[in-house]
């Protein structure tokens, strides 16, 4: 009977392990591992800069008229030398020349006048050359003195490439905040001076800095205009004084007037019989002296612009009329043969190759 029990209980072990066993199911199984995946390729992304959208653009210009007269230095280019028409001490430089004085005919001025629309003042230059992306990599600036004094107050400059339609990307607008862009005197050369000429950027497109659309520049826009500026009137008020310069040699803004920087010992000079020829640390710049806008100055200003007394038609108190008639009023007529082309009244001349 003890015998029987003990059977019955091991037979209920087994049967309760089995169904144990049933319950638990399969062994599970390991899973699959994935294939490892290369990391993806980072591509860079090229973000396209956002267009400048310009509020105010200048419009075509008015027909200069009083157009100014620059002395040129082509007719002596060839024997390296500026005719007359560089003094030093007064801020005058005729200075077309690099070093060994070959001459660009690009930086030289010969004319430059100034007319106005409803919102814009538009200044002309007339240069001998005609190809202002001269590979000299000339700057072109326009130069303003807002309370007459003859010290720079604002100057507006220009770097190449140029277009012939208005663009303000390469335009820089400059302030002279402490007064000493001519030194301690406009009427003279102060060097060896140090300052710090015109000393703050308050407009560049370029860089996003303030109003963008206040000053533009333009080449070739008519046979007055190699290089055309146009600034807004609000920039410079309704009397001021104005000068223009080409610039491809020390291109520096903060040591202007050049003249009050370097000595005329280190400048050199572009004439011959001078001590200091030939051309030396300041070379290839040519500048103007300042016309009046918006008032009559007294003529003893720093830097005005004679007055010119227009050639008289002989035997009539008429004023000839610039161009051909003048200049054969005045014993220059043009000769019609000009290769490389001709400069009016008052310089009356072939331009040289």
């Amino acid at each position: 009977m003890k015998n029987n029990k003990i059977r019955l209980f091991v037979a209920i072990i087994l049967i309760m392990l089995s169904m144990q066993g049933c319950n638990l199911g399969p062994a599970p199984t390991e899973a699959p591992t994935a294939p490892p995946t290369e990391a993806p390729t980072l591509v860079p992304v090229t973000l396209e800069p956002t267009a400048i959208l310009h509020q105010a653009i200048p419009a075509s210009s008015p027909e200069d008229s009083n157009s100014y007269p620059d002395v040129t230095s082509f007719e002596t280019a060839s024997e390296k030398r500026a005719p007359y028409g560089d003094s030093y001490d007064i801020n005058r430089l005729e200075r077309p020349f690099t070093q060994d004085m070959t001459y660009i005919a690009d930086l030289d001025i010969s004319l430059f006048s100034i007319s106005e629309d409803v919102d814009w003042y538009f200044v002309s230059v007339k240069l001998v050359g005609t190809d202002p992306n001269n590979s000299a990599n000339i700057r072109y600036s326009l130069e303003l003195d807002t309370d007459r004094d003859s010290f720079g107050d604002l100057l507006i400059v220009a770097e190449p490439p140029y277009s012939q339609e208005w663009t303000a990307e390469n335009i820089k607008v400059y302030s002279d905040t402490n007064h000493n862009s001519a030194g301690n005197s406009a009427s003279k050369s102060d060097a060896p001076f140090n300052g710090d000429g015109f000393d703050k950027m308050i407009a560049s497109t370029l860089d996003g800095l303030g109003d963008l659309d206040t000053a533009w520049i333009r080449i070739n826009a008519g046979p007055l205009a190699t290089v055309q500026f146009a600034f807004k009137k609000s920039l410079s008020g309704e009397k001021f004084f104005y000068g223009v310069a080409a610039d491809a040699g020390v291109k520096d803004v903060s040591r202007m007037d050049y003249v009050d920087t370097f000595s005329l010992e280190e400048a050199g000079s572009p004439i011959r019989s001078s001590a200091n020829y030939p051309l030396k640390a300041v070379y290839a710049v040519d500048n103007t002296c300042f016309q009046a806008f918006g008032f009559t100055p007294t003529g003893f200003e720093p830097k005005v612009c004679p007055k010119i007394t227009q050639p008289q038609v002989k035997n009539s108190k008429v004023p000839a009329t610039p161009g051909v008639d003048a200049c054969t009023a005045i014993g220059r007529p043009n000769p019609g043969n000009c290769p490389y082309g001709w400069a009016d009244y008052p310089f009356c001349g072939c331009i040289p190759g």
